[in-house]
């Protein structure tokens, strides 16, 4: 019976965990979709969000990193192409993806960031945010 409530409140916690990182990505989104700066303050005024307090302190964090987590983004980025030119929700889960990667396990992130591509976006694109995950990951965060 122990072993069923462990099991129970793993598979709560990344459910919880999973249903954090796709809020995120989506206010994230909202901002990409229009090229404009995201702005804390509206998204927590909006009646329509029910946004939780962790969910605000992240949004303030990449508010306040947002040109150093794109800048980061676009140094990986193939020669030919530009930011303006990636899907806004792919933007999206760099973004996040670059802020997660400071914060928890590479592997774990990137995994988490594919499968979300996957899940939002049909196509190959999650092969391109695996590849700028891994490479960041590998060249920034692990040194």
């Amino acid at each position: 019976m122990e072993d069923i409530n462990k099991t129970n409140n793993k598979d709560k916690f990344l459910i919880k965990k999973y249903n954090f990182r796709k809020n995120i990505i989506n206010y994230i989104y909202q901002y990409e979709l229009f090229n404009i700066q995201i702005n804390t303050s509206e998204i927590v005024n909006n009646e329509l969000n029910k946004i939780s307090i962790s969910e605000i302190s992240t949004l303030e964090i990449i508010q306040s990193k947002y040109q150093t987590l794109k800048n980061i983004a676009n140094k990986f980025l193939l020669e030919t192409w530009t930011w303006e030119r990636i899907n806004p929700l792919i933007r999206a889960v760099l973004i996040f993806g670059i802020y997660e990667l400071t914060y928890n396990e590479p592997r774990v992130v990137i995994n988490e960031m594919v499968n979300i591509t996957k899940m939002f976006v049909p196509g190959d694109d999650y092969k391109f945010v695996n590849r700028i995950l891994d490479r960041i990951s590998k060249e920034i965060i692990n040194k």
